[in-house]
C-alpha cells in the first residue's frame, strides 16, 4: 500500500527525539512492503534553529518531504491554516499526476487536525495516532480540544497509544479509539551485553522536567542508601531541572552515588540500560512510556507509577507498578526490588518486550488498518 505519514519533524543528531515516533513507525511500515512517504511539518518557532524551506530526499526507501516553517507559538487557527497550506503544497510536490496514496496516517492532535485537509479535499482515507499528554489530562485546553475533535472527526481509525489515552479521548471527545502502542527497535537495545559492576544500579531516563519527578526519585534514594549503602542512581536525560536535581544530589551528600548523564541518543542510552539493575521512574503522566518499555527490552525489571500507559504493559513478571507518589511509597518499592532483584528473569522480560513492540508486530496492526480504511483497487 502507499502510506503518507504526517509528523510534525523529523530527528536530527541535533534534535532525535523530534517526530521519533512517527519514523520509527514509518520505517517500519516501509520493512513490512509499504511505500511509505514521509511527510515533515516543522512549524516551531524560529528560536528553533534550523534551515527554512522545503527539502527532498530518499532514505531508507522511503520518500522524505520536509516542510521547515517558522510558525510557533501563534492563535491555533491561524497554527492550523498555515500548516494546511505547508501541507498541500508538499501534497502537491510528492504526488502528481493522478498519484495518490491509498491512506494518510498523521500523528498527534495539530497534525490530525491539520492533515484533516487532506480528507476534504483529495478524499483520501485518515488515520490518526494519538500520543500527547495534554489529552491524557483530566482538563484540556479548549483550543486543544477544537483541534483534536476537528482532527478526529474526519478520521476512518482513530489509534491511541494506551488503554488509559484511549479513556480520556473517549471522556473529552466522545470519540472511540483503538489502542496501538508505540515501536521499541529491539536492534539498539538487545546489542549491548550487560556490563559487570558491582553493587546495585538503578536507571532513569526522562527529560528532566517537573511531571517526571526525578525531585522526588532523588529524596526517595537518599533513603535507600540509607539501608543500602551499595546502591546508586544513574539519570539519564537533560532539562529546565537539571541544575536544581544536581543540587538536591549535593545536598544529599550523594554526589559519588548519583551520576548525571545528560541527554543521550538511543544507543548511548541502550549503552547506560546494559550496566544497570532496574529501571525506576516516578512519571506523573505517561500516555505511553516508551522509557519503560525500552528499559524492558534491554532485560530491566521496571518501577513505573499508574501515571497512564504503564498500565498497559507492566505486568508482576517485568517490575513494580503502583500509586509511587510519595518518597516514603518510592523508597519502600525501590528497596524492594532490592531485596527480590534474583527474582525477576531477564530473558523473559526481554522476550515480552520483544513480543508486544518489535517493528514486525506495531506494523501488522497498523497494516490491518490500513486495509479496514483504504479501497485499494484489485492489480
Amino acid at each position: 500500500m502507499k502510506v503518507l505519514i504526517v509528523s510534525r519533524g523529523i530527528p536530527t543528531k541535533q534534535n532525535p527525539l523530534l517526530g521519533s515516533f512517527e519514523w520509527d513507525q514509518a520505517r517500519a511500515l516501509c520493512k513490512a512492503g509499504h511505500q511509505v512517504t514521509f511527510f515533515a511539518l516543522d512549524l516551531r518557532s524560529i528560536r528553533r534553529k534550523r534551515s527554512f524551506g522545503i527539502f527532498q530526499r530518499e532514505t531508507d526507501g522511503m520518500r522524505i518531504f520536509v516542510h521547515s516553517l517558522p510558525v510557533g507559538a501563534i492563535p491555533p487557527a491561524l497554527f492550523v491554516k498555515a500548516g494546511e497550506r505547508a501541507l498541500l503544497s508538499l501534497y502537491k510536490r510528492a504526488f502528481r499526476a493522478g498519484d495518490r496514496p491509498d491512506v494518510v496516517h498523521a500523528h498527534f492532535t495539530d497534525m490530525g487536525c491539520i492533515a484533516s485537509v487532506l480528507k476534504r479535499k483529495k478524499s483520501l482515507p485518515l488515520v490518526i495516532t494519538e500520543h500527547s499528554s495534554i489529552m491524557g489530562r483530566e482538563e484540556v485546553p479548549e483550543s486543544t480540544l477544537r483541534m483534536a475533535k476537528k482532527g478526529y472527526a474526519a478520521a476512518d481509525c482513530l489509534i491511541a497509544v494506551s488503554g488509559e489515552l484511549s479513556a480520556k479521548i473517549l471522556q473529552h471527545t466522545g470519540m472511540e479509539s483503538r489502542v496501538i502502542q508505540n515501536i521499541i527497535d529491539p536492534e539498539v537495545f538487545l546489542k549491548c551485553p550487560k556490563q559487570e559492576h558491582t553493587g546495585f544500579r538503578f536507571i532513569s531516563v526522562s527529560n528532566l522536567i517537573p511531571r517526571k519527578r526525578i525531585g522526588l526519585l532523588i529524596d526517595a534514594f537518599a533513603r535507600v542508601r540509607r539501608n543500602a549503602p551499595e546502591a546508586c542512581l544513574d539519570i539519564v536525560g537533560d532539562g529546565e531541572e537539571r541544575a536544581m536535581l544536581e543540587e538536591k544530589v549535593t545536598s544529599y551528600g550523594l554526589t559519588d552515588a548519583v551520576s548525571f548523564a545528560g541527554g543521550l541518543p538511543r544507543p548511548e542510552v541502550a549503552e547506560h540500560l546494559a550496566a544497570a539493575d532496574a529501571f525506576v521512574l516516578p512519571s506523573e503522566l505517561e500516555t505511553f512510556g516508551v522509557v519503560y518499555a525500552e528499559a524492558m527490552m534491554a532485560g530491566l525489571p521496571v518501577i513505573a507509577t499508574t501515571c497512564g500507559g504503564p498500565q498497559d504493559f507492566v505486568k508482576d513478571f517485568t517490575g513494580l507498578l503502583g500509586a509511587y507518589d510519595t518518597e516514603e511509597t518510592l523508597a519502600e518499592a525501590m528497596e524492594h526490588m532490592l531485596r527480590t532483584k534474583d527474582a525477576y528473569d531477564t530473558v523473559r522480560i526481554r522476550d515480552y518486550a520483544v513480543a508486544s513492540f518489535s517493528p514486525s508486530v506495531i506494523a501488522a496492526q497498523l497494516t490491518e488498518v490500513y486495509e479496514k480504511c483504504a479501497v485499494v483497487p484489485e492489480t
